[in-house]
């Protein structure tokens, strides 16, 4: 009988515990045979709301440790703004500060995407207003597309700039899943804390219910496009696409409902089965 691969738990730990406690706590620590970079939204975010997060889930064939920068609603295009992005600019290229990274993990262009979504969607349709695509300004989604691929494209030209001891270290990014725009806010307890994100947009603009997870669909389309397009033209750029991994939830659901917490976070079991997605690619690059 084969044995059953180990896998062991990535360490995630926060800039802001560096050199604080535990000693084992340090991106250069020789222990770990990896050591990665990772900078995003609340799919990584350490105590996010939801608690449970994307890189809690990663399982690796290989002792890992994560320094996350992430924090929850951040944007791809505040990632990339270098000048106000000081801890992410040190820890990839700065000599005194950067370690020498295996990886760098990205999760952007979510938030991107929702800032912009009542711009995309339209509050009066084209044609018939019968189906999907009557309620997308085509004009604006490819803007935010532009919008996203630039700021991509500034981060890797931060990774492979003059004396970066990071040049050409490989970059991995998540495409998202489709949510279902639904009254869904994230809770503390009993307690929303956030509006629903999508859904009140749809809700004014009176997008017919039967076509809200379609228009969605095709949101979240043009942003794995955006990350796919990406992967055959930048260096050591790899796209994982995560589309049609988690069962959707309920339009009506106002909580729990297939692989999802809310209305645009995974629940643990989902975020495990992207992990594991994630997981497949890192070992295949490294």
């Amino acid at each position: 009988m084969a044995k059953k691969a180990v896998r062991y738990q990535a360490e995630i730990i926060q800039a802001m515990s560096l050199g604080m406690g535990d000693s084992s706590l340090n991106p250069d620590d020789p222990d770990y045979a990896w050591r990665m970079l990772s900078e995003g939204d609340s799919w990584f975010t350490i105590g996010a709301i939801p608690s449970s997060n994307l890189l809690y889930e990663l399982r690796l064939k290989k002792r890992t440790i994560v320094l996350n920068l992430g924090y929850p609603g951040d944007t791809i295009a505040n990632i990339s703004q270098l000048s106000g992005n000081t801890e992410f600019t040190r820890r990839l290229v700065h000599p005194n500060w950067a370690s020498d990274w295996n990886a760098l993990l990205l999760s952007g262009g979510g938030n991107d995407l929702i800032d912009q979504a009542s711009d995309i969607i339209r509050a009066t349709p084209t044609g018939t207003g019968k189906k999907a695509a009557d309620y997308v300004n085509v004009d604006r989604l490819a803007a935010f597309k532009q919008g996203v691929q630039a700021g991509y494209r500034a981060i890797v030209a931060l990774r492979d700039s003059a004396g970066s001891p990071n040049q050409g270290k490989p970059i991995i990014v998540h495409t998202y899943d489709y949510p279902t725009p639904r009254p869904a806010p994230a809770t503390f307890l009993i307690a929303p804390i956030t509006k629903p994100w999508m859904h009140p947009i749809f809700e004014r603009y009176q997008v017919p219910k039967s076509l809200r997870a379609k228009v969605a669909e095709i949101l979240l389309d043009t942003l794995a496009e955006a990350l796919l397009e990406l992967g055959k033209e930048l260096p050591a750029f790899h796209v994982v696409d995560t589309r049609n991994t988690l069962e959707r939830a309920d339009i009506d659901a106002k909580g729990n409902s297939g692989d999802w917490l809310n209305e645009i976070h995974p629940n643990g079991d989902g975020y495990r089965k992207i992990a594991n997605k994630l997981a497949a690619k890192l070992h295949k690059v490294l």
